[in-house]
């Protein structure tokens, strides 16, 4: 590689405070063109631009949700973009992973309702030497999620700019629930005659895990990565494992992409809602910890399946074990039951219902006195059982 090679270009070392908000406004702008519904705005409402927009309600409802990204707490600068692609020690390009997550997350909160998201507002700090490069990730990645997660019916809207030490992005985004009544957290009234003295069954769309294993790789020093995973692939070899599917490098890879651009299955919130999920939420806080609190809005106790967390956690078993090798099943069955950020769906459904297409049993919900019967089989992992919400991501707790 060349001198000229590994200099930068003059955009990649441009900055924002070069550019004041009207140079911001057009980058964003220009990125959020490609937004499939961006041209498509019904007569009477108003998008960006003026001090407020407009937007449609059909039914005279809308779904809107809203999160927070604070830098070096849930992003960091020095993260790599999916691709590797890095500007002088910078991931720069990893802007487009932050705006991604940002959106991703929003619209999985809109999934959960049983909505379809509409629109998305982005509220922006940074400071004036953040550079343009990052900026026009960011912006690229809010598109890409909304466009390659399939939320079609979703603008972005408008939103807010201002300066500050660090970056903080917030996205607010609303949905159509389309004339449906909302799928919440709670049973619905009518529902007691379908529970009463009977469970129900814990359903999950989505994965568990990967963004957890992720985040540990992420974490993970770059020299110390590259040894555990050459030492790793080595016994892969010695094992005559070289053919497995997928090896742990490319789990690696796998695992970080999940971190940094979850993937919620947009449309799944709907398709529990028609087939009679009786309650739903996301899961960003972990599985374990996501089914307790779904459970205690209820009155119940969430029991996740040993088998499920056992089976879920084989696949990434080898990058566990890479990673960990002292405690590698407990790791990753930990990863599976509490770690966050995977964005998959969970549902409550009448015990013994069909499941949805593209759900799968993961355990029950039952009455909340006793002894919790998962708990008595657990093994000595400690991964499955009870789930009281105690297990899982606190922001104000872990560091």
């Amino acid at each position: 590689m060349t001198a000229a090679d590994r200099t930068p270009s003059p955009r990649a070392c441009q900055t924002v405070g070069g550019l004041g908000e009207s140079g911001i406004l057009r980058i964003l702008n220009r990125r959020f063109a490609a937004v499939p519904a961006a041209g498509d705005w019904p007569e009477g409402t108003v998008g960006p631009g003026d001090d407020a927009a407009v937007v449609a309600a059909p039914d005279g409802r809308f779904v809107i949700t809203t999160d927070a990204m604070a830098q070096d707490r849930d992003f960091r600068l020095d993260w790599p973009a999916v691709n590797g692609v890095m500007f002088n020690g910078h991931g720069l390009a990893g802007g487009y992973s932050t705006g991604w997550k940002a959106a991703a997350q929003n619209l999985s909160d809109i999934n959960a309702m049983g909505g379809e998201p509409s629109g998305l507002l982005l509220a922006l700090t940074m400071p004036p030497t953040t550079p343009v490069a990052w900026i026009d990730g960011l912006a690229a990645g809010l598109a890409g999620a909304v466009r390659h997660l399939g939320a079609t019916r979703c603008r972005i809207v408008g939103g807010d700019l201002g300066s500050d030490d660090r970056i903080t992005v917030a996205v607010t985004a609303t949905g159509d629930l389309d004339g449906r009544p909302a799928v919440r957290r709670t049973l619905p009234p009518a529902a007691s005659s379908v529970t009463a003295g009977h469970e129900l069954d814990l359903v999950l769309c989505g994965r568990a895990g990967w963004a957890a294993a992720g985040l540990n790789v992420l974490e993970t020093p770059r020299g110390r990565l590259s040894e555990l995973l050459r030492a790793a692939e080595q016994a892969e070899q010695a094992e005559q494992a070289e053919h497995a599917e997928p090896g742990v490098r490319r789990l690696s890879a796998l695992a970080a992409a999940a971190q940094l651009r979850p993937r919620p299955v947009l449309g799944a919130g709907r398709v529990a809602a028609e087939a009679g999920a009786l309650a739903m939420m996301d899961v960003s806080d972990g599985v374990l910890k996501d089914a307790g609190r779904l459970a205690a809005a209820n009155g119940l106790r969430a029991e996740l399946d040993p088998d499920w967390v056992r089976r879920e956690a084989s696949t990434l078993m080898p990058l566990a074990c890479a990673l960990d090798p002292a405690s590698g099943q407990r790791t990753a069955e930990r990863w599976v039951s509490a770690g966050g950020e995977d964005y998959g769906l969970l549902a409550a459904l009448p015990a013994g219902a069909a499941v949805p297409a593209g759900f799968r049993r993961i355990g029950r919900l039952v009455a909340a006195s006793g002894t919790p019967a998962a708990a008595e089989h657990e093994d000595s992992t400690g991964s499955a059982g009870s789930a009281d919400g105690a297990d899982g991501w606190d922001h104000f707790t872990d560091r």
